[in-house]
């Protein structure tokens, strides 16, 4: 599978509950969705204990039943599972969005005048432990060809302690040729790097 596409989506939160807000003492959601409305929770819930949920659904089917208990989530689960929307649009940031990627088996084309963007897993293995100059080694392939780092975020592996993985988004399609060098110089001293897809750059 391969990333074909991305989509950036508006998303709002909700308070939602059967129970009237001043009597709500536990608020269950998802926990990016809890740190999302960090700041309404603070202010109008200060004394409420944050419940992490494995998703913001089943957060508004715990609430259904539990008294004095409330859920952040979005108006369509209120709909779906029957429970009142005590408060719309509690989201910190009122231009908040999630992007989420469209997977296929085959990979897009290029759509060429520098709209793609491709994405890639890169561990950099016993370079990162070896010497602090790691990362910049990784990035150095990329910039000498003129690729452009637009996102980068680090996970550790989980296999053993300062062991990183990096998901990276550059501008350009796989095809390119320069990327071809580029991922061809990373290959040498980077134990894997994933080509997880080239998409347009707009969503």
């Amino acid at each position: 599978m391969k990333i074909v596409a991305q989509i950036h989506t508006e998303i709002t939160y909700a308070l939602i509950s059967n129970t009237p807000l001043e009597q709500i003492g536990k608020v269950y959601s998802k926990d990016q969705s809890l740190a999302q409305c960090r700041l309404w929770l603070t202010r109008h819930l200060p004394h409420a204990q944050l419940v992490e949920a494995p998703s913001t659904s089943r957060a508004v089917q715990i609430v259904k039943d539990e008294p004095g208990a409330a859920a952040v989530a979005n108006e369509l689960a209120a709909q779906h599972h029957g429970v009142q929307i005590l408060v719309r649009n509690i989201q910190d940031k009122a231009d908040n969005t999630t992007r989420f990627f469209v997977l296929g088996k085959k990979p897009s084309g290029p759509v060429g005048g520098g709209r793609d963007m491709t994405s890639f897993l890169i561990s950099l293995g016993d370079e990162a432990s070896a010497h602090s100059g790691a990362l910049l080694k990784m990035l150095m392939p990329l910039a000498e060809r003129g690729i452009n780092l637009s996102k980068i975020e680090s996970r550790p592996s989980k296999k053993r302690p300062w062991d990183y993985y990096f998901f990276i988004d550059v501008t350009g399609h796989y095809e390119n040729p320069n990327m071809k060098e580029a991922l061809s110089e990373l290959k040498k001293f980077c134990p894997m790097v994933k080509w997880l897809g080239s998409y347009p750059a707009v969503g």
